[in-house]
């Protein structure tokens, strides 16, 4: 991206920062407490999700301001900047990005075990964004044999760490 057009992407960017920040920290503060269990008010689950989103929208009102001085607000919008938008490769890169996560989210997450999918879901991320298929599979399998083995490692090691290292409840059956 150039220069010119950072204010503007930064003026586009903090909204969704303010944005995402403020509906974390909703989320976390809607998440049960526990009081009735005598739980410490600083250790229930939404404690750590609420600072963090707190963080990121002051971040983003920051950065919401910075562009503003910088005249971030003059997105210059015409026909020719979206189509030119839309076009451009980390458009669809970014499109790719969030239909992945939200497959991963909303159709594996809770339906499959945790680990498998995480796996899946890496594996995707691999092959989509690193696998070169005009190049033909002979020169290719490498890569994907790759994938597949750091999709089950890292799968497997995440979901063994919060089960049995942090004793979360990962959503999902458990394998073991």
């Amino acid at each position: 991206m150039e220069e010119r057009n950072m204010p503007r992407a930064d003026f586009v960017t903090s909204i969704g920062l303010i944005a995402f920040g403020i509906a974390v920290l909703v989320i976390s503060i809607q998440m049960p407490r526990y009081e009735e269990q005598g739980v410490n008010r600083f250790s229930v689950p939404g404690i750590v999700p609420g600072f963090l989103g707190a963080i990121v929208g002051v971040l983003g009102l920051v950065l919401f301001i910075r562009s503003i001085i910088r005249k971030g607000y003059k997105l210059g919008l015409d026909g020719t900047a979206a189509s030119r938008f839309f076009k451009a490769e980390i458009t669809k890169r970014f499109a790719i990005t969030i239909l992945v996560s939200v497959a991963y989210g909303w159709g594996l997450i809770g339906r499959i075990n945790y680990e498998i999918a995480t796996a899946i879901y890496i594996f995707a991320f691999i092959v989509i964004f690193d696998v070169k298929w005009r190049q033909g599979f002979k020169t290719q399998w490498k890569k994907i044999m790759i994938a597949v083995i750091v999709a089950v490692l890292v799968g497997g090691i995440v979901g063994t760490t919060f089960r049995r290292l942090f004793l979360v409840n990962l959503p999902g059956p458990d394998l073991f």
